[in-house]
């Protein structure tokens, strides 16, 4: 970047290429846009917010107070940070061919043994963390993330998903499991 003085202000200005120009400070810059023979200079337009872009939203007050009072293990921890990547936009937990994790999986993707994984699982589903939630069918468990804590998707349907997720909740707790 070199620089340039205006003949009426005598202000130094910035010459830059066209497109490479990012004002860093909280003040208003003036530059010159150095523009070849045929080029147009367009206005920067900010890209819309598309509502099918993938984000995964982390709540930060949830999080932090789970956190500050320590009541994670290193293996629930290293366990949330390895299915993040698996979250799907119904909340529950799938890999790349749609099958939804249980205690099987999971002990698959970490390398443990089956009890630990489910001794894990217990853990964050249990009523005091309540990090993920579980639903039955037939013998087996699958997993869903809370999504006060993380979620996937749009944000229309957030408040759809935690009804959900509570209502997954007091169905197990009828049926005799913790969630």
């Amino acid at each position: 970047m070199s620089q340039y003085v205006d003949r009426e202000t005598g202000e130094i200005v910035d010459v830059i290429e066209s497109g490479h120009f990012h004002n860093g400070t909280d003040e208003a810059r003036k530059v010159v846009v150095e523009v070849a023979p045929g080029q147009r200079v367009r206005p920067f337009r900010p890209k819309k917010f598309e509502k099918m872009h993938e984000f995964t939203m982390v709540f930060h007050a949830s999080n932090r107070e789970m956190v500050r009072n320590k009541r994670l293990s290193d293996d629930e921890k290293s366990l949330l940070f390895s299915i993040l990547i698996f979250l799907d936009y119904d909340q529950y937990v799938k890999d790349e061919q749609s099958f939804y994790f249980n205690v099987n999986r999971v002990a698959e993707l970490m390398g443990w043994s089956r009890q630990r994984a489910a001794r894990v699982l217990d853990g964050l589903t249990s009523r005091d963390k309540r990090l993920l939630g579980m639903t039955k069918i037939g013998r087996e468990k699958y997993y869903m993330l809370n999504p006060n804590f993380i979620y996937r998707g749009d944000t229309s349907v957030l408040a759809t998903a935690v009804k959900l997720f509570e209502q997954a909740a007091i169905d197990n707790e009828g049926d005799g499991d913790i969630t």
